[in-house]
């Protein structure tokens, strides 16, 4: 099995890549159900600082790669070739899914004030509120080690303009991939 691993800043465009994806029938999993789940789990609220929380304190007591290992269980209940996973954070992940199948990295990136744009735009309880919270958010994700695994990426998909740019960008991607 081929797994697609997403990777990339809040409000880049990992969902708009996964949801492309799902058009040509590759199915996804997002990592942040899994913390998401965890956090309504805890009768807590679901907001951006709760679903920090929650993923510091999972990764603390189960280990880096806890979230990973949650999704690779669903990963392999998965009857597809190819498989996207919707938002790595650390090269823990990698390994764990790498156990899963044949991962292939792919950063999705666009400039950081259209980032905090779209977020505002999308307004989820997990979307900040202001620059100053998205700022701290992003260092999360650093904090995470989100960086490592941007270096170790495969490919890089800029995304910055439409979403019809966004798609050629997605589909030549698949091609490069061998994705039929």
């Amino acid at each position: 099995m081929k797994i697609i691993c997403l990777v990339g800043m809040p409000g880049a465009g990992k969902g708009s890549v996964g949801r492309i994806f799902e058009q040509e029938n590759i199915p996804i999993v997002v990592m942040s159900s899994i913390v998401r789940d965890e956090v309504k789990k805890r009768g807590l609220e679901l907001n951006i600082k709760n679903l920090d929380n929650v993923a510091v304190d999972l990764r603390e007591k189960f280990g880096k790669d806890v979230v990973a290992k949650r999704v690779a269980e669903k990963v392999k209940e998965i009857k597809s070739s190819t498989v996207c996973v919707d938002g790595i954070r650390n090269i823990e992940e990698i390994g764990v899914l790498k156990n899963a199948g044949d991962v292939v990295i792919v950063f999705v990136s666009a400039p950081e004030k259209m980032r905090f744009d779209r977020l505002s735009i999308r307004a989820e309880p997990r979307d900040p509120k202001n620059f100053e919270e998205f700022k701290w958010r992003e260092q999360k994700q650093v904090d995470f080690g989100m960086g490592k695994v941007i270096e170790i990426a495969d490919y890089k998909i800029v995304n910055e303009g439409s979403l019809e740019d966004l798609e050629i960008k997605v589909k030549k991607l698949l091609a490069d991939i061998g994705h039929v």
